[in-house]
């Protein structure tokens, strides 16, 4: 990653923190509200390098729209169909365990090897399944 930005690092905090999953834009409005000359080029610019060496991880949705996760935690995503909110689902370290297992299994009947797993699942939300 290239030297240390004061913006990056707010970027990356306000990302450990949250739990929306935001985009580019809802980053930047909420932090033009601490850093006033923050232009949205920085957070691109940022979001990007943090992507690349892994602090960060860039989820596309199923309308396009990138979101950005800085949640350390095991876990996979799940979106709602209907309101597009992505949640996280936390994986204990067992459960993560048996399905790195079943993935490399999969891997295996190309005669491959794999090193991550991004999976999302899709449905409708508790809040929308009841509407």
């Amino acid at each position: 990653m290239k030297k240390y930005s004061k913006q990056r690092e707010i970027i990356l905090e306000s990302l450990k923190i949250r739990r929306d999953h935001p985009t580019v834009d809802m980053l930047y409005e909420d932090l033009k509200l601490q850093m006033p000359n923050i232009g949205i080029a920085t957070i691109y610019r940022n979001v990007s390098e943090l992507c690349n060496c892994g602090q960060i991880r860039k989820i596309k949705c199923e309308d396009g729209i990138y979101r950005y996760d800085g949640n350390e935690e095991n876990h996979i995503h799940f979106e709602c169909n209907n309101c597009h909110k992505i949640f996280d689902i936390k994986l204990e370290e067992k459960e993560s365990k048996k399905i790195n297992k079943e993935l490399q299994n999969l891997a295996n009947t190309i005669n491959a090897e794999f090193d991550k797993q991004e999976i999302m699942l899709s449905g409708l939300c508790e809040k929308c399944k009841k509407q």
